[in-house]
């Protein structure tokens, strides 16, 4: 079962982390943001931490590393982080790429990738490039088929629908159900004419 959590808002617009219910454990992808600081926008809001943080996460998958989405890998020292090499690269070295306290936490313990991966059985990684050089998205195999949680390859399906980056135009060519970092529900693509069903919180 896959789940979408409100982690932060900026200018009321969401930001939402995912959880993948494995036979092996909770999977994380992505953290959100889990308290503010002054190097952030006043904008930037992230939502008050839960005592019932969870205790059971085998791994956490970073989308990327804005602190949007990494804000709460602190939360979880020694479980592996797995990330796009690239991406870890760019988050140490690009001045305003991230928080990078945020990212080099005492036991970070980070999975570098170098392209597509298999993190658990049915939970994959994709490299979907555009909005950082590193940015990889997350296909889980459901039970009613195969799952993207594409983080932000696109903010919204509009633009995901443009096909205007290499990261776009991979997850389009899925045809499968995408979950993004800043809408609460999945866009089920429309195959050979059939309506699709109403999106759910689950699948």
């Amino acid at each position: 079962m896959i789940q979408a959590h409100l982690a932060a808002t900026v200018k009321g617009f969401p930001v939402f982390v995912h959880t993948i219910d494995h036979a092996d454990g909770l999977v994380l992808v992505d953290t959100g943001m889990i308290d503010s600081t002054p190097e952030l926008d006043e904008e930037w809001e992230p939502v008050p931490r839960s005592e019932n943080v969870p205790r059971d996460v085998v791994c956490v998958i970073n989308t990327h590393l804005h602190f949007d989405h990494c804000g709460g890998n602190r939360l979880f020292p020694g479980v592996p982080i797995h990330v796009q090499a690239r991406e870890l690269a760019d988050a140490r070295a690009v001045d305003g790429h991230t928080i990078r306290d945020w990212v080099d936490f005492p036991e970070a313990a980070y999975v570098e990738h170098d392209g597509e991966a298999e993190v658990l059985p049915g939970v994959r990684l994709l490299p979907t490039p555009g909005h950082t050089r590193g940015h990889q998205s997350v296909l889980v195999d459901t039970p009613s088929g195969l799952v993207v949680l594409g983080g932000d390859v696109a903010y919204t399906f509009r633009e995901l629908g443009t096909g205007t980056t290499e990261g776009q135009r991979r997850v389009l060519a899925l045809g499968a159900p995408t979950w993004l970092a800043h809408a609460e529900r999945p866009k089920i693509p429309i195959r050979t004419g059939a309506v699709p069903p109403p999106p759910a919180r689950s699948s």
